[in-house]
C-alpha cells in the first residue's frame, strides 16, 4: 500500500516539475520574442536611416534636403524661444542631430542655396550609443 502511495507521489511530482519546465520555457520564449519585437521597432523608428543605411551610396533629392533644413531651423528657433522662457536644463536625449549641407551648418544656409533639382549624398555620424549626432548632405 505504501509503495503505491510513493509511486503516485513521485508521479505527481514529476508531472508538476514537467509542467513548471514547460511554463518556464514558454515564458522565456515569449519574453525573447517581445525583446526582438521591441528592438525591431526601435531600429525601424527612423525610416530615413533604416532605408539608407543598408545601401552603399545613399542619395536624396534637393527638395528633401530643403525640407530637412527648414525643419531643423524651425526646431532651433523653438529651442531658442524655450530657452528664453524657461530655466530647464536640456538632457542629451532632447537634442537633435546636427545637419550640414555641403559643409555649411543648416542654421546658416538659405533654402535658395540648395538646388532642389540636384541629388545629395547622405553621411550619418553616430556616437557610441548609436544615436545619430550629425547628418551631412553633399552635392552629387
Amino acid at each position: 500500500m505504501s509503495g503505491n502511495i510513493e509511486k503516485i507521489l513521485y508521479l505527481g511530482l514529476a508531472v508538476v516539475l514537467l509542467g513548471m519546465a514547460f511554463t518556464f520555457f514558454f515564458s522565456g520564449y515569449n519574453n525573447y520574442r517581445d525583446y526582438i519585437t521591441k528592438s525591431n521597432i526601435i531600429i525601424n523608428d527612423d525610416r530615413m536611416v533604416a532605408i539608407t543605411e543598408g545601401k552603399d551610396k545613399s542619395v536624396i533629392n534637393g527638395t528633401e534636403v530643403i525640407h530637412q533644413v527648414l525643419e531643423f531651423q524651425k526646431l532651433e528657433q523653438n529651442n531658442q524661444l524655450l530657452d528664453f522662457y524657461s530655466d530647464l536644463t536640456e538632457s542629451p536625449y532632447q537634442s537633435q542631430a546636427e545637419i550640414w549641407v555641403s559643409g555649411i551648418y543648416a542654421i546658416d544656409i538659405k533654402t535658395s542655396d540648395v538646388d532642389a533639382a540636384s541629388l545629395y549624398g547622405i553621411v550619418f555620424e553616430k556616437d557610441n550609443s548609436g544615436q545619430i549626432i550629425k547628418v551631412q548632405y553633399s552635392l552629387k
